[in-house]
């Protein structure tokens, strides 16, 4: 219902807002500083070397029948940042990948040769070597002139690395002769000789690699 007052129709608005207050509405946006983020993390573990005896090799030989692989562990990690900063770092799960031996086969067959044309005519080996050999004698301060199996230091005898060259092993040095094991030193180690002389300033001996022949101590 409805009247007029000066011109002017008076009464109730039938006017809808609501399209107003709608595309007029507030929307917040809102962030956050946390954050998380998946990572992984590796460890390598290194595999092993194993030796079988091969009774059909010639003893001084190697080869490879499997070959070593490293294995890898993977750890799965949540982090969790504030502002950036590490806050947490939970493990949720760990894979594990395991490493593969290496499998070497060393020969233990004794094979005898013989070696022609030396100054002691011919000579029967098992093993031959390549070494490092230096000179040596007893002239020299603290030393006692004698080996370490109580001999004297001369012509013939070597220092040797017991590991390698067992004590009392007769051998063959080209370019030396005929020598034997009956001493040790402290920087002879591995495939290293030292070649004893009565006077080592005149030995014809001169520092370098050279082959040995090991005539005795076969392995059983």
């Amino acid at each position: 219902m409805s009247h007029q007052t000066g011109g002017q129709v008076l009464g109730t608005s039938n006017v809808d807002n609501s399209s107003y207050y709608q595309e007029n509405k507030l929307v917040l946006n809102t962030t956050t500083a946390f954050d998380q983020k998946e990572i992984e993390e590796y460890e390598s573990l290194p595999y092993e070397t194993k030796y079988e005896k091969d009774l059909e090799m010639e003893y001084g030989k190697e080869e490879i029948s499997q070959k070593g692989v490293n294995g890898v562990k993977t750890e799965h990690y949540l982090i969790t940042y504030w502002a950036d900063e590490i806050i947490d770092k939970t493990l949720t799960k760990t894979d594990t990948e395991e490493p593969t031996d290496e499998i070497i086969r060393k020969g233990t067959k004794i094979v005898w040769r013989m070696l022609e044309g030396t100054e002691n005519g011919r000579l029967k080996y098992w093993h031959k070597m390549r070494v490092w050999a230096t000179k040596y004698d007893a002239n020299c301060p603290g030393c006692t002139g004698r080996t370490y199996s109580g001999t004297q230091v001369v012509k013939g005898v070597c220092a040797t690395d017991p590991k390698t060259i067992p004590l009392g092993t007769n051998f063959y040095v080209t370019g030396y002769g005929l020598c034997r094991a009956e001493d040790i030193g402290g920087a002879i180690k591995g495939n290293r000789i030292d070649l004893g002389y009565e006077d080592a300033g005149k030995g014809a001996w001169r520092t370098g690699w050279t082959d040995v022949y090991l005539l005795t101590n076969a392995p059983e």
